[in-house]
């Protein structure tokens, strides 16, 4: 399957936004109101980029509600704990990465579904 450009790009530009949030993750999370607003702000950039072609609203906030709330069940049986809990065992900037990863992960599919359902150069099949 070739890529257009068009596709090649929005790839690359949600891949980068994954290695922001990562690395801010990796770098930051010693300090939390650091990482919440840095967060905030590629959260922003995602918005900034998706917001014509998904829900990006309601999409961040389940990502938001539903993330953190998982994470809390999880802390809570005592299956992991987090070393900077701020907030009901999780850290303040947990929502906002779950919220930017919900949105990313739609933003992918959506960039490859759309490669691949107006893709004209796939051979036809036979019916036989």
């Amino acid at each position: 399957m070739r890529l257009t450009r068009e596709t090649k790009r929005e790839l690359c530009l949600e891949a980068a936004i994954f290695a922001a949030c990562a690395a801010e993750i990796a770098l930051c999370h010693g300090s939390p109101l650091l990482l919440t607003g840095m967060l905030i702000a590629t959260g922003a950039v995602l918005g900034a980029s998706s917001w014509r072609r998904i829900p990006f609203i309601i999409l961040y906030l389940i990502g938001a509600i539903l993330g953190p709330l998982g994470e809390m069940i999880g802390v809570r049986s005592g299956a992991w704990q987090y070393s900077s809990p701020t907030f009901l065992g999780i850290p303040l900037w947990l929502p906002f990465a779950w919220g930017a990863m919900t949105v990313l992960i739609r933003a992918v599919s959506d960039t490859l579904t759309r490669r691949a359902c107006c893709d004209t150069t796939m051979p036809a099949t036979h019916s036989g």
